[in-house]
């Protein structure tokens, strides 16, 4: 039985990559691929295939089994204890598959939306933006996941982007921000100005 995490956001395709959206100006951005709410899902890279398992259960050695948000947790908290664990779950094109947790590399992690229902491709999202306004001056800048993506915050990194850059403005900052895969840029407006005057 499928029980992904569902989480109040869109999914917005950008220069081939998929970006997780939340906030209260998170539909300014632009046309969702689906979304919100979405269920979102953990992916682990095999290791004898160029694909990712996205768990929907895991079953320890002495049977015990643990679904959904539970089986995420015992992955990432146990799961490389148990190499002989099963691992039921689903690849992003949709295929059941069960492995040998041994057969997961528990260092890759990924996340994954699909729509709420459950049903459809998954995509990989590759960063996590709070679409949201402050008063601090800033254009971007970066945060916690909230606290719900907690145990997904390794899988990619999340920032603040404010409202006011939509547009040609956040085009030029999530293209360097993507190019670079930093986790730690903080870009003021009258930086992004100076940015985009290069």
């Amino acid at each position: 039985m499928l029980h992904p995490l569902i989480f109040s956001g869109l999914a917005v395709s950008f220069l081939r990559h998929h970006l997780l959206l939340y906030g209260p100006d998170a539909a300014a951005f632009g046309e969702p691929v689906f979304g919100p709410p979405l269920a979102l899902r953990p992916g682990y890279r095999l290791h004898r295939r160029p694909e990712f398992l996205l768990p929907t259960a895991a079953i320890d050695d002495f049977g015990q089994r643990f679904e959904g948000t539970q089986a995420y947790e015992w992955i990432e908290s146990v799961g490389d204890s148990y190499p002989r664990a099963d691992v039921v779950g689903t690849l992003a094109g949709g295929q059941h598959e069960t492995v040998f947790m041994k057969e997961l590399d528990l260092a890759e992690l990924a996340l994954y939306a699909t729509p709420a229902s459950g049903s459809g491709r998954a995509v990989r999202l590759t960063l996590a933006l709070e679409a949201l306004a402050v008063p601090d001056g800033d254009a971007l800048s970066p945060i916690a996941c909230p606290p719900e993506l907690a145990l997904f915050e390794r899988a990619l990194p999340c920032y603040r982007l404010a409202p006011g850059t939509f547009g040609a403005a956040s085009a030029a900052i999530l293209s360097q921000l993507l190019g670079s895969a930093r986790r730690d840029w903080h870009l003021t407006f009258d930086q992004l100005d100076d940015l985009l005057e290069l």
